[in-house]
Parts: structure tokens; sequence; C-alpha cells
């Protein structure tokens, strides 16, 4: 009774004082029992009488704090309990005291609002509002968050807004990229969802998950991979984007490769340059450069004189002609797509046998970290095998017998491709599987974005214990 009088307006001292006369009074009658109906109507015309027609109005409209406010949902309608709400808000961070009295707030602005029946989700409205005012967007956001996501592990980012719903995948993908073998990379992503839901907290930051991912790989890996882990999260937003350029010929399972990088990496953008020069055929006509709308390996035979006979296979010559004139005008279009990359600050994986070392217009990567790479296959049977397999994949639509026709020019491309890397110090991927290639590059990767650091901005990014750890990392390489 002296809360609900509070609610209407009383002082402390005339609601206790008039709550407990109410209460003598009921003590000296016969009844046992009162409707809270009857002792509502009660309080109402004792404080219009003591404490003045304000009061008893107020009093009037709104739900006294002896009667339950129901909750109303599918399947059942249960009591409003500041103390429910109250542990939800603690879910949120805040101290119990402060929960309880968040709680308590909502409560008295249904009552004052004379609500005796509503829905959950009318709670979680005023509950957003009430954070609000009291702590700002961030806390409301964050409570919306559990609220859509109701049993589910939430993971609060550094920048302000909503939490984000703790991804299995995400984390997969990082210890992919840190070396971690499949299959017990899945494993520590489940069980680090497990213990971190296992806590009290269902908001967790990502620091808390980092350093529980660390903790199973240093028990279980080592801690040579635990380092590895956080030093690729770490960096994860390298200070300029990043540009990945796996060149090879034909047949040497680039895409399937830049497709790899790019899930372990984070990256959402993949381009090739097959499909740059496909775009300039649609631009230009074969009559006006018949090199662009062949094949690398077969653009030699646009420069054979009309009426003359064309030979089975080209001089050595006349296929790199062939080859290094296309390069050259792919080149245009792929100059495009990195400038594009580079004013939207997008990282992007580029694959292709136009990515020739030596031949990329350095001008166009300004403002970038730039990865090269050559994916080689060093065995003519094994070279074969993946044209038949491609085959396969791709239900015919790439036949293998187009390729082995020109199977000679394809490997004397690689081998030309092969001394202008080691010319100009492009590092070679030779007949690697895909997760033995993902892993090299993906090392390859992180040993470049450190040595475009300077020292001040590896300490910035790392600290100092992990700023020594990329200093070890490097040097054993």
């Amino acid at each position: 009774m002296t809360e609900s009088l509070l609610n209407a307006g009383a002082t402390p001292e005339n609601a206790a004082a008039l709550a407990r006369s109410i209460e003598t009074q009921l003590r000296g009658t016969a009844q046992k029992y009162t409707s809270l109906s009857d002792l509502k109507a009660l309080l109402v015309e004792a404080s219009g009488q003591r404490l003045g027609d304000e009061v008893a109005r107020r009093l009037q409209s709104q739900t006294p704090v002896f009667q339950d406010i129901l909750v109303k949902t599918q399947k059942r309608v249960l009591p409003f309990s500041r103390g429910v709400l109250s542990r939800s808000l603690e879910d949120l961070g805040l101290a119990p005291r402060e929960a309880y009295s968040v709680a308590s707030q909502v409560d008295q602005r249904l009552r004052q609002d004379g609500v005796e029946a509503l829905s959950p989700a009318m709670i979680d409205d005023l509950t957003e509002r009430t954070l609000l005012e009291r702590h700002g967007e961030q806390m409301r956001l964050t409570y919306r968050f559990l609220r859509a996501n109701r049993g589910r592990l939430g993971v609060i980012g550094e920048e302000s807004g909503p939490p984000s719903p703790f991804s299995k995948g995400i984390l997969v993908q990082s210890l992919l990229a840190a070396g971690v073998a499949p299959d017990y990379a899945r494993k520590v992503a489940r069980s680090t969802q497990r213990q971190l839901r296992g806590a009290e907290d269902r908001l967790v930051t990502r620091t808390q998950i980092r350093e529980k991912v660390e903790e199973l790989l240093r028990g279980e890996v080592g801690p040579e991979v635990a380092a590895r882990y956080r030093l690729l999260r770490v960096l994860r937003k390298p200070p300029r984007p990043l540009m990945i350029l796996l060149g090879g010929v034909s047949g040497t399972g680039k895409s399937l490769l830049a497709a790899e990088i790019a899930y372990r990496l984070g990256i959402s953008r993949v381009v090739s340059t097959d499909s740059i020069r496909e775009v300039m055929r649609a631009v230009v006509s074969r009559e006006l450069v018949p090199t662009l709308h062949a094949s690398t390996f077969n653009a030699w035979e646009a420069f054979i004189p009309p009426g003359e006979s064309r030979p089975e296979h080209p001089t050595q010559e006349q296929l790199l002609e062939g080859f290094r004139e296309q390069v050259q005008q792919v080149s245009v279009g792929l100059s495009a797509v990195v400038r594009r990359s580079l004013e939207e600050g997008v990282s992007t994986v580029v694959e292709g046998v136009h990515l020739v070392p030596g031949y990329l217009q350095t001008g166009d990567f300004v403002g970038a970290i730039v990865i090269p790479i050559l994916i080689t296959l060093p065995s003519d049977e094994e070279h074969r095998q993946h044209f038949e397999s491609r085959e396969r994949e791709t239900r015919n639509h790439r036949p293998r017998s187009r390729y082995m026709r020109y199977f000679n020019e394809i490997r004397a491309m690689q081998g030309y491709l092969e001394r202008l890397a080691r010319q100009q110090g492009v590092p070679l991927l030779d007949g690697l599987s895909l997760d033995e290639s993902a892993d090299q590059a993906v090392g390859l990767v992180l040993r470049q974005v450190l040595a475009e650091l300077s020292a001040q901005e590896r300490m910035d990014l790392l600290g100092e214990a992990d700023s020594s750890v990329a200093l070890s990392f490097q040097e054993a390489d």
C-alpha cells in the first residue's frame, strides 16, 4: 500500500502513515479477508480524505502494487516479475542493484499507466525506452539483441552498435587461416561456444572469445599455433587493403585456391582475369582485337597472315608474342578493377593467367599491400589429371580435349612464368594440395603484412607481446 501511494505522488511519511492507518482499520473489523478491488477502493477513499483529491485521482487510475500485472504469452498467463526482468538486465552487464532499479522503474511506469495485462513485447519496448534514458543507445541495442536472440550467445564488438550472434563458421574461418586442421578447427569452435555459453553472461567480448580459443589451442595443438591465431586476429584489418594476386596457367587450380584463401582471410571480393577478359570481349569486337577473343595459349594464331597455313604448334617466340599481347590488353581492365577496390578500401583476391610477374603496372597498386604468388604444377601427368577433374566438375563445359590439344603450349607458358617469377622474386606454390597451398599462401600474406608495418605500427596494432611474436615469426621464416 505504501508503494502504491508513492506511485500516486504521496510523500514517504504520509504514505507510510496512511498505510498503517488502513491496516489498523482492517484489523479492527471482524473480516478475515478483503478483495483487491475493495482494498483499492478503501485506499482511494482514505487518500482523498487525508492526502487530497489529486493523490486519490492518480491512485484511482493506476494499478496498485498489491495487484499483479498479468503477462499474456501464447501458452500461458504469468504475473509480471521485477526479479525476472532484473536477472535479464544483469545479462547486459548491469550491476544487480542497477538492474533491479531499472526493473522497478519499468514496473512503476506500467502501474502509473494503469496497465493490468500486457504482452512480453510491450515489456521489452518499455524496458528499451527506460534503458535508453538511463544508459544510452548502446545499452538499448544490446537489450534488443538479447530480446531477439533469447538463449543465443552474443558478441560485443569494439565499436558502438548492437551485439552480433556468435558464429562457429567465422571462428572456423579464423582457425583455418592460422593453420589449424579443418576437423580440429570445427572441434575448437564447438568447444568454445559450449564453454562460453555455460558462463553466467550471455554476452561476451571478442577478447573473451580469443582468450578461450587460445587456451584450447595451447592445450591441444601448441603455443605456436595459438600465437599465430592471435596474430591473424589482430591483423584481420590490415593498415591498407590487401591485393593477393594468384597467377598460373590453365588447370593449376587457381580458382579453388583463390576461394579458399578469401574464405580463410575473410575477404569478400574475388576477381578472375578471365571474367575481366569476357567483359572486354563484349565491348571490343573480334575484328578489332582478335587476340583478345582467343585463349592465352592460342592467341598467337591471330598473328598468322591471311592465306598462310596455320602450323600445328607455334614457335616459342610466336606463342609468347600472342600471350603477352593478350596480357597487356586484359591489364587495362584489371587496372580499373584494382583502382575501384582501392577507392573502396576493399581487400581483393585476383586470380588468372594474365597476372604475369613483371608485367603488372605498379602504379595501379599504390596504397595496397600486394602479395603476388605463382601457382604451378611441376608434373605433366598431374597437370593432365587436373584437366580431367575440371571436365567432370563442369559437366563437360570445359572439355579436357581442348586443353590437351594445346597442352604443350600451356606447359611452355608455365615454364616462361616460372622464369619470370624467379627473376622478380615472386614465390611459387608447386604441386601442393589445396589445404597445403592455402596454408602457405596465408603465411605469405601474413609475412607481407608484417613487413609493411613500421615498428610503431606493429606496436600500435599488436602491443608489445604480440609484436615480439610477429618478429619471431618473420625470423623463423
